[in-house]
């Protein structure tokens, strides 16, 4: 066998990058579900925690003082997010070894960026 390790297709990698956009504004339980429902994202919860999924990609969230918080899971990625005022985050702490993290790191920025730039 050559140099490479056929067997790390499969694998996934522990690592960690953030993506931050600023925020004016946290999303309240309301347009939470609104913008769930634009995205066909199934929500069971409340205005205090729920669970969500869509895709292969579940997770849950909890409404914390200063705004929304939670994790998820899916397609051998998994993190965390939080929007606050005045910024989001999104955390990944594993991928996949075959998905390329600028991809990833593209997907994030571009569902940030939506979610940031729609107005209530």
């Amino acid at each position: 066998m050559g140099p490479f390790n056929h067997s790390a297709i499969g694998e996934i990698l522990p690592m960690s990058f953030s993506i931050i956009r600023m925020l004016e504004q946290p999303p309240d339980y309301q347009r939470l579900r609104k913008l769930a429902d634009q995205h066909n994202v199934q929500v069971n919860g409340n205005e205090r925690a729920g669970t969500f999924s869509c895709r292969g990609l579940e997770g849950d969230y909890e409404f914390v003082e200063d705004g929304l918080r939670g994790k998820f899971s899916g397609h051998g990625v998994t993190g965390e997010f939080c929007f606050e005022k005045d910024k989001a985050a999104v955390t990944v702490t594993e991928k996949p070894f075959w998905l390329p993290e600028l991809i990833l790191k593209k997907k994030i920025t571009e569902g940030l960026d939506m979610i940031c730039n729609q107005k209530s």
